[in-house]
């Protein structure tokens, strides 16, 4: 292990990652700032046509992910100004993902044994990042860590992410006269309907939801039931239910089309892969919680599961209720923590 003052050291890459607006789409001066630092740590790097920063060094066991990219700063105040408050690190990008990247640079100035750090773009978009990466086959390592905001606990599956945009066409009349026709009636009846066969889909990620985001129709006057009325469902489908399933839902009912949008896919470990025995132990001797969970966030462990076949873990420091908030912050003693956990953990899986 090589000498290095850690909380010294993640704290100022953060800030200097935090300065560097990297809102998806717009990650180039982030993915040439972070592989320079992960090249002056000993690793070979690449910087791949999209941006993705993938650095390898010898014959990896363990591969650390994370994103380069974040959301838009939108109501927060100075957000590519870093402040510390009362041992919390502020700004765009600081517990989502960029206290990963911090993290990671850091262990592989610590550990010089071999390892696998990999950078990607537009995960907040379309993850066209890591699929690009998953399609080059460049993820080497057997064991995979995805870093997220998750409190230092390790997550071990989630649901995925589906957007479904409905427009329901109706009949406009008297909004005195009976109207079945009505399309906010016909909305009501497909919620009901959607959401008795989500209940029946129960697995190890609890069962399936549909949360409507948006709704507008489209009326000549109040007094007038509508022509159409479009309205946007946040689904989260566990591994009981697939996107195809739910075109096939939506297909059956007449009067309404769906274009429906699917993320990440859903993924769960059983809990006893070595990369999620090596993440509890080294958690549990920090005198840290262990227990594995699920997460209701979507993520690119999703398709690095999926697309690429690796046992992977979602962890890191920071907490999924401050991303993409005005008041995103991550704790500095968790930055510190996940530091000396992940070199434990790569320790181990190394020998």
């Amino acid at each position: 292990m090589i000498r290095l003052d850690v909380r010294e050291r993640v704290v100022k890459l953060l800030c200097d990652y935090i300065s560097i607006p990297s809102v998806s789409g717009e990650e180039e001066e982030l993915s040439e700032r972070y592989a320079s630092d992960l090249e002056r740590a000993g690793l070979e790097v690449e910087i791949d046509r999209l941006g993705n920063v993938i650095g390898r060094r010898g014959e990896p066991e363990v591969c650390l992910t994370s994103h380069l990219d974040t959301v838009p700063p939108d109501e927060m105040e100075k957000p590519f100004e870093p402040r510390i408050v009362d041992g919390k690190l502020y700004g765009r990008g600081a517990c989502d993902a960029k206290a990963n990247l911090a993290v990671y640079a850091t262990l592989a100035e610590i550990w010089d044994g071999p390892l696998e750090i990999i950078a990607v773009v537009r995960e907040e978009t379309d993850s066209a990042g890591i699929r690009h990466v998953l399609r080059r086959g460049e993820i080497q390592a057997n064991h995979v860590i995805n870093g997220e905001p998750t409190e230092l606990r390790p997550v071990i599956g989630h649901k995925s992410r589906v957007e479904v945009r409905l427009c329901i066409e109706g009949e406009p009349k008297h909004a005195g006269s009976h109207n079945p026709e009505n399309p906010i009636l016909k909305f009501c009846k497909i919620l009901h309907d959607l959401h008795e066969m989500l209940e029946d889909l129960e697995d190890a990620l609890g069962v399936p939801t549909a949360n409507p985001t948006s709704v507008h129709s489209r009326g000549v006057a109040t007094n007038v039931t509508p022509q159409c009325l479009e309205a946007v469902l946040d689904v989260r489908l566990n591994t009981q239910l697939s996107p195809e399933d739910l075109e096939r839902f939506f297909h059956e009912v007449e009067g309404v089309s769906a274009e429906i949008r699917a993320g990440a896919p859903p993924f769960v470990l059983s809990g006893d892969e070595p990369v999620v025995r090596a993440l509890r132990e080294a958690l549990s001797a920090r005198g840290l919680p262990d227990e594995p969970i699920t997460w209701p966030a979507s993520t690119d462990a999703g398709y690095i599961r999926n697309l690429g076949g690796k046992d992977v873990v979602v962890f890191g420091p920071g907490s999924i209720d401050y991303a993409h908030s005005p008041s995103e912050h991550v704790p500095i003693e968790e930055l510190v923590d996940a530091v000396r956990v992940l070199y434990d953990v790569v320790e181990y899986l190394s020998s």
